[in-house]
Parts: C-alpha cells; sequence; structure tokens
C-alpha cells in the first residue's frame, strides 16, 4: 500500500492510462507502465523549463528500459499532471495557449506547472535527493 505524500502521486505507481479507442496490447502495455516515475521526471523537466510540448518532453523523459518515453506517452504524463492541477497551458499575453515547433511542420501546445506543480516539485526535489530525473544525464554525468 502506498503512502500519500506531498506531491499528489505515487512514483512508484504502475498502470497507465489508456484511451477508450486503443487496441488491446495498448492495455496490456499500460499496465506495465511505471507512470508514477514517469509523471515525476515530466515535473521535474516541466520545473526547469519556461514551457514544453509533449514532444519534448518526450525526450527528457525515459521509461523502465532507459530509453526515452514516445510523445504519445508523454501527452499522456502531461494530461495526468493538468488532472491534478500540476501543470496547465501556457498562454501568450493575449489569452492564447502558446504553440511551439515540435517534428517538421508540426506544433504542440506548450505546458509549465502550476503554482501548486512547482511546490510539489520542489517537495520531490527535497524528499528524494538520489532520485535521477533522466538516465541520460546520469550518463553524462558519469562521463565527466
Amino acid at each position: 500500500m502506498s503512502q500519500p505524500n506531498l506531491w499528489g502521486f505515487d512514483p512508484d505507481q504502475i498502470g497507465g492510462q489508456v484511451g477508450n479507442n486503443h487496441p488491446s496490447t495498448s492495455l496490456k502495455a499500460a499496465i506495465k507502465v511505471k507512470s508514477g516515475s514517469q509523471k515525476a521526471q515530466a515535473l521535474l523537466a516541466l520545473y526547469d523549463s519556461d514551457g514544453l510540448t509533449a514532444y519534448d518532453l518526450s525526450k527528457l523523459v525515459i521509461n523502465n528500459s532507459g530509453e526515452s518515453i514516445s510523445a504519445n506517452q508523454a501527452a499522456t504524463r502531461i494530461g495526468e499532471l493538468r488532472e491534478q492541477d500540476l501543470a496547465a497551458y501556457l498562454f501568450d499575453q493575449f489569452g492564447r495557449p502558446v504553440e511551439k515547433p515540435t517534428t517538421p511542420g508540426n506544433t504542440g501546445f506548450a505546458h509549465v506547472l502550476t503554482y501548486a506543480g512547482r511546490e510539489a516539485a520542489t517537495t520531490l526535489k527535497i524528499s528524494c535527493t538520489q532520485f535521477v530525473p533522466t538516465l541520460r544525464q546520469a550518463k553524462y554525468d558519469y562521463k565527466r
């Protein structure tokens, strides 16, 4: 049984969300996803940014195999953070959602942390001092 914590989710949670229109193989795969750890990584990545798209975030969050997650998985993690009021769309001075380039010819909406999200990320950083946001960063630090 997981303990209640200050950032609103269990970093060790297993099982991700799946859309109703996805095949049964997606459901089977989602059951194995360590979504809590991906959500924690997303929270920390958004904390250190001025707004990220799901595509941007997919390059920063890794799965249990040490590989980057897909943009679809990143979008799901962002959606989960939005549902918990930890993240929100980034808006420009006219109140329009900010779009940033993703793949050639495409854009995505940028997301930032809410005040609650920033508090959760700060708590996560303090309480998980040994947490490594990405395996790539750990490899980079090791090579230095």
